[in-house]
């Protein structure tokens, strides 16, 4: 059972009415939203809630599993902050959304209700609508690790030392036609083996696309141009003439890490591991002394 805080109970048994709910949303680039249905604006330790009371929330679902909950925050978003671009741009896609429930005259007393993470946006005109999943995001993250013989650190990040930014692992190419929001052409680079390009990630760095990125699922040589294709659709797509830059990928094995890296120490892996034949194995039939194979 959830105890309230002492401040916020005293008020609640008094029957005080000067509570009004707020929502906190986090996008993965780190940017934050906050929006209240009260009309006016609260200051909340250092997140400012801005005024949309035409906001609605749908009372949030739960059961006593671990099933996931849901919810949906509903309104003129674009009041707080929120626009159609972004939306179509993937930006808010599985963004954090907190609910708190605040005092209005003393916004230094507030409660957290729940969280969530956004699934799906629709867009009704200019309202949105924002369909929350409460729990099953949370309840999917791996705790621990695994042995296993490929890496299990994401490239580029804290674990895996590898500097994206390095020239020597991207290239800057100009697109040149566009064929589908997963294939188009882009300028010849020159340096690089485009096979290593494989697994890695395209990123747009000019025009309205700028910013978006996606899996490369292939890059081939055609016709004095390179081919592209991505493993997952461009919400928006380049246009002729826009930047873009190809990071090299990485398949986990420790081979790629320390020939294409040079960041074997760093490797988050066993590649020594038996597999699985080592298990079955039985006896070496010539030259067997006992213990080992």
């Amino acid at each position: 059972m959830r105890s309230l805080p002492p401040a916020l109970d005293a008020k609640w048994r008094a029957g005080v009415t000067t509570l009004a709910r707020g929502w906190r949303l986090v996008r993965q680039d780190g940017l934050v939203l906050a929006a209240t249905e009260d009309d006016r604006d609260l200051q909340v330790a250092d997140t400012l809630f801005k005024a949309a009371f035409s906001l609605s929330e749908s009372p949030a679902e739960a059961e006593l599993s671990l099933s996931p909950g849901h919810a949906a925050l509903s309104g003129a978003l674009s009041l707080a902050g929120m626009n159609a671009d972004d939306i179509q741009l993937g930006l808010w896609d599985q963004a954090r959304v907190d609910a708190f429930l605040i005092d209005w005259r003393e916004p230094t007393i507030s409660l957290p209700l729940w969280f969530g993470f956004v699934q799906t946006i629709v867009c009704h005109g200019s309202n949105f609508e924002l369909n929350i999943q409460t729990l099953e995001p949370a309840m999917n993250q791996m705790v621990g690790r695994l042995y296993t013989r490929s890496c299990d650190a994401s490239l580029g990040d804290g674990r895996c030392g590898v500097n994206l930014n390095d020239p020597d692992y991207r290239a800057t190419a100009t697109i040149t036609a566009v064929q589908s929001d997963r294939a188009f052409t882009a300028s010849l680079v020159q340096g690089f083996d485009l096979d290593a390009f494989r697994g890695g990630m395209l990123r747009v760095i000019s025009g309205r696309a700028r910013g978006l990125s996606r899996p490369i699922q292939q890059v081939e040589l055609v016709g004095g141009q390179l081919a592209v294709k991505l493993a997952q659709p461009m919400p928006l797509l380049p246009a002729l003439g826009d930047a873009v830059t190809f990071s090299l990928g990485c398949d986990k094995r420790y081979e790629t890490c320390r020939t294409r890296f040079d960041n074997g120490l760093n490797f988050r892996g066993v590649p020594t591991l038996p597999g699985e034949a080592a298990t079955v194995t039985g006896p070496s039939p010539a030259g067997n002394v006992g213990g080992k194979r």
